[in-house]
């Protein structure tokens, strides 16, 4: 079926006044048609609906960019509230920072029963760390001698 310009005009009214699988139905349909204000419009009016995977979905169809500070603002607030999983998923959606991750890790120490999750995100996220710096104070390093 070919795309339809009146289509995406009545996908646009849609998205409008709110009505977002009608609008999302129409743009999917008419896709070479839409512009990137639309799919970018569409995909903020689902993420105030928490409607995260539509909007990745919408998102990657109309090549537009993912929102990352939203992803990231949600994984905050997930993470304050304590919902471990859905902050987890949000930090990856936004490519979270080093200080988020290392946050996100200070709370699943606090649960033990993620410790193993703890060490994979620690791992993946967390694992090149830069190494300390040395402090050269013009002295050789001392050398400690084991003694049984």
């Amino acid at each position: 079926m070919p795309a339809s310009e009146s289509e995406v005009l009545v996908g646009r009214r849609y998205l409008e006044r709110g009505f977002l699988d009608a609008a999302m139905k129409l743009f999917v349909r008419n896709a070479e048609l839409v512009t990137a204000a639309d799919w970018t419009g569409l995909a903020e009016r689902l993420m105030q609906r928490n409607r995260i995977n539509d909007a990745v979905r919408v998102s990657e169809l109309g090549s537009v960019p993912l929102p990352r500070d939203r992803f990231l603002a949600l994984g905050d607030a997930a993470l304050k509230r304590k919902d471990i999983d859905g902050a987890m998923r949000l930090y990856e959606l936004g490519n979270a920072d080093r200080e988020r991750w290392t946050r996100f890790v200070d709370i699943l120490t606090r649960l033990p029963d993620r410790a193993r999750q703890a060490v994979e995100v620690a791992e993946r996220h967390l694992g090149n760390a830069p190494e300390p710096e040395t402090v050269d104070d013009g002295k050789a390093p001392r050398r400690i001698k084991a003694v049984k």
